[in-house]
């Protein structure tokens, strides 16, 4: 038979754009000896799904969807809704965090932990049985706004290609979607770690994560897992 293999860690770093994860992510893989492997949530939906099932394709319907708020307000506020190909995409996503584990490898993820559409009940659920820290990086709104800004989101669309007046959408859509991330992604009020990234930088997040795992296992996913009832 072959040896059972000890699970490997999982850290999931929660958070909305600006927040500060993914590069939290790219330089705690950096400061490991032993092996991590890297993703994120950003690569997974611009990178990994077909574009035109993104919030900005054609067939946003059957993958990811950006809709109002308030249906009556269509220029209002907009959130995320998953179509069934959406769904899929999610589970098989977190299946391949859960089956790297499995594997007696350690993954470190930085996600957009929604309640509604319900990824963080399904990330919970799959990952059952699995050493998994959930960390939170919080940094107040206004914070948030003005490292957006600074992104300057809209030099990194692709006018030349998409024209003016889709780029123009697109800015828009993202414009409108971020109150309701920062609503939603905070919206679960259980976390192993919760930092503020308007006080600490990525080393001093760094650092705390690590501190945190040498004292053992997280316990919020246990803790979601009976709320859920997964």
């Amino acid at each position: 038979m072959t040896p059972a293999v000890a699970p490997g860690q999982i850290v999931v770093v929660n958070g909305t754009s600006g927040s500060g994860k993914s590069t939290t992510c790219e330089l705690f893989q950096k400061r490991q000896e032993d092996y991590w492997l890297l993703y994120g949530i950003d690569h997974f939906t611009a990178n990994t799904l077909p574009a035109r099932y993104g919030h900005h394709g054609p067939l946003a319907a059957q993958g990811i969807e950006a809709v109002p708020v308030d249906p009556a307000d269509p220029d209002g506020p907009l959130r995320w809704r998953l179509g069934p190909q959406g769904v899929k995409a999610f589970a098989a996503l977190h299946e391949w965090m859960a089956a790297s584990a499995r594997q007696g490898l350690n993954v470190i993820f930085d996600h957009l932990l929604m309640s509604d559409p319900p990824v963080l009940q399904d990330l919970v659920a799959r990952t059952a049985g699995l050493p998994v820290l959930l960390v939170t990086l919080r940094p107040p709104f206004d914070v948030l706004e003005r490292r957006v800004a600074e992104r300057r989101m809209d030099k990194k669309i692709p006018t030349d290609l998409l024209g003016e007046d889709a780029a123009r959408r697109i800015v828009d859509r993202l414009t409108r979607l971020r109150p309701w991330f920062y609503e939603e992604v905070y919206r679960n009020d259980v976390s192993d770690l919760v930092i503020d990234t308007a006080v600490h930088g990525p080393e001093v997040v760094c650092a705390m994560i690590e501190t945190r795992l040498a004292q053992g296992p997280g316990t919020a996913f246990e803790t979601l897992r009976a709320r859920y009832g997964s």
